[in-house]
């Protein structure tokens, strides 16, 4: 990044410099990310008149079975929104019941 802002903004490098790369702040940084987006879409989905919930369930290259849900809803002024809501890692079967105590 200091390479980068050399050539981009050289008068900003201090800037970079002095920003802490740990794994212990990058690991708050996405959480408070993580609730930022989480807090923004609850406060989305509060002013839907009309919602619909898409589930898909797939295995990803560690044959673990993953359930992603997506989330769409119009709004009273008919604006759409989709979103990603959730994506959680089924631990056993991927039947019915099981997708849908994951969904609860």
């Amino acid at each position: 990044m200091l390479q980068v802002c050399d050539v981009l903004c050289p008068d900003k490098k201090n800037n970079f410099e002095t920003v802490s790369l740990s794994r212990k702040t990058a690991t708050s940084r996405i959480e408070a990310i993580d609730k930022n987006l989480a807090s923004q879409l609850e406060s989305k989905i509060d002013q839907f008149k009309f919602c619909s919930i898409a589930m898909d369930e797939s295995t990803d290259i560690n044959d673990t079975a993953e359930l992603v849900l997506f989330i769409r809803g119009v709004d009273e002024n008919f604006e759409i929104t989709e979103e990603l809501a959730c994506m959680r890692s089924l631990k056993e079967t991927t039947k019915g019941c099981d997708i849908f105590r994951e969904f609860q």
